[in-house]
């Protein structure tokens, strides 16, 4: 048997390398239980986050909840948690504790979570808790109803089931008031344009100007091609044939097109021009939309493009002479149904609702910008509150069963139906063809919603038995992804309201 020599030991107790080999060892068991700690620390802090994030959306529902007892709503409580909270997730959750003390909910739950390294230092499980508190401070509500009342609304029974929900979102907002002192609503139907209402004729928001020689290149009739007469004005022209101004509005053009620029007497640009769709031309080869006149005779207009027989039969003026009577008139497209503003009586909003009519074709941006202008604190409306007021939250909901369509490239030599932004061939609409016209609507439709949401207006949007094209847009438009809304069938429609509804409730609240 060998011997290790005593000069042996001293080389290895002397090995640099020996020493550190036995430090590791004796280390390696507290690391490897120090990264053990951390790892399920790590795990029960998520937990910790995911239960929190679920105690929120309990309290802020019931918050927002009104009409139930304090019973009832620690029932809808304990439900709404455990639907953000199911028991499947990692760690193990308490019943929640909610008490309620003057307007503050406080929302408490408890749980824990098993251990894995844990468990060699005999820790078998870590306990975690949150809670969330939510006060009911009743932020008040500001909202606009922009709704879809193109013709398509008129089958299928989508315009009935589009007025019950409505109305039932009303009556929950209001929940069961006939006035509140918390919120207002106003409604905005819109098709190819908007109706501000006959009575806003004396306003001064409207450019009623004739046309003479000095503003040949800038009067509104101008770039619709009616015959350059002094004189002439789109009201004139209702009163040659004994019709009177239904209340649409052409849009603005220029930098105030797509804007909320109050209107200005002192600059003609900033205000809207009477509604007047031309009488076209009885030319069958045309396919022509909205004639309502003889043409009579017309070899003597003076059109400002144009010089075909058909640019003529249309620009001559001497023919507003009387109506036939037909249905189609200078107010074609325009919305029976005026703008309701904002009011704080449940009343008046579902009377607006109950007397929409289905009637034309769709532009889209022309509803949003109304429904804008009726949240915005500034003329033409001016029942909001200011873009900075904290007590008030201004939220708009959009639906449309459609695409943006005026008729691109069609009736005739105008290349579309006449709309609140004019016709195609003047070049209002992308290009004088009117190939582009529906595209140039979703461009605008889209400036429009970024517009509204830059002003921190809390935008939905709703696509009713819409194509997959629409919901893209419409997707594209709401504050944010889960704010729009896609309802197939007209079953659907009233629970989205109703959900909307609890998610504007859910606004007032401040957590």
């Amino acid at each position: 048997m060998s011997k290790v020599s005593g000069r042996g030991l001293r080389r290895f107790s002397n090995n640099a390398k020996g020493n550190v080999a036995i430090l590791f060892g004796l280390a390696i068991i507290p690391i490897l239980i120090g990264i053990g700690v951390a790892v399920d620390y790590g795990r029960a802090l998520i937990v910790r986050d995911r239960m929190a994030d679920a105690a929120d959306s309990a309290a802020l529902a019931i918050g927002s909840w009104p009409g139930l007892s304090q019973a009832d709503l620690k029932t809808k409580a304990q439900q709404f948690f455990n639907a953000n909270y199911p028991a499947s997730d990692l760690g193990t959750a308490g019943a929640i504790n909610v008490t309620f003390s003057g307007d503050d909910i406080i929302v408490t739950v408890s749980g824990s979570v098993p251990t894995t390294f844990m468990n060699l230092a005999h820790i078998a499980t870590v306990n975690v808790g949150a809670t969330t508190k939510v006060s009911k401070k009743e932020r008040n509500i500001e909202l606009a109803l922009v709704l879809d009342t193109t013709g398509s609304m008129g089958s299928g029974g989508k315009l009935t089931a589009m007025k019950a929900a409505a109305k039932q979102m009303v009556s929950t907002l209001f929940d069961g008031k006939s006035t509140s002192d918390t919120l207002r609503i106003g409604v905005v139907p819109f098709s190819v344009g908007v109706n501000i209402g006959s009575d806003k004729l004396n306003s001064g928001w409207l450019d009623t100007a004739t046309y003479s020689s000095s503003n040949a290149t800038t009067h509104p009739l101008a770039f619709e091609d009616i015959d350059k007469t002094n004189g002439v004005s789109a009201l004139t022209l209702y009163s040659k044939i004994g019709r009177s101004w239904s209340g649409c509005v052409r849009e603005r053009g220029g930098s105030y097109e797509l804007t909320d620029d109050p209107p200005s007497s002192g600059t003609p640009a900033t205000l809207w021009v009477p509604y007047f769709a031309p009488d076209e031309p009885d030319s069958a080869s045309g396919n022509y939309n909205n004639t309502y006149l003889s043409d009579g005779s017309y070899s003597s207009a003076k059109c400002v493009t144009g010089s075909s027989d058909a640019d003529k039969r249309q620009c001559n003026t001497a023919k507003y002479k009387s109506f036939s009577g037909s249905s189609s008139g200078p107010d074609y497209n325009c919305p029976p149904a005026k703008i309701t503003a904002m009011t704080n009586t449940a009343s008046t909003i579902t009377t607006a609702i109950d007397a929409l009519v289905a009637n034309g074709n769709t532009a889209i941006p022309a509803g949003l910008l109304w429904g804008w202008r009726v949240l915005s604190p500034t003329a033409p409306f001016t029942e909001g509150a200011a873009y900075d007021d904290q007590k008030w939250v201004k939220a708009l909901v959009l639906l449309t069963d459609g695409e943006n369509d005026v008729s691109q490239g069609g009736n005739g030599i105008d290349k579309s139906s006449y709309n609140a932004f004019g016709y195609a061939k003047n070049g209002h609409l992308g290009n004088t063809s009117g190939s582009n016209a529906n595209a140039t609507l979703d461009t605008k439709t889209l400036a429009v919603c970024s517009a509204i949401k830059a002003k921190g207006i809390q935008l939905y949007t709703i696509g009713f038995q819409v194509s997959s094209a629409s919901q893209t847009l419409l997707t594209s438009c709401a504050t944010k992804p889960d704010m729009f809304y896609n309802s197939p069938t007209n079953d659907q429609l009233a629970s989205i309201f109703q959900d909307i509804a609890q998610g504007l409730n859910e606004l007032r609240i401040a957590q």
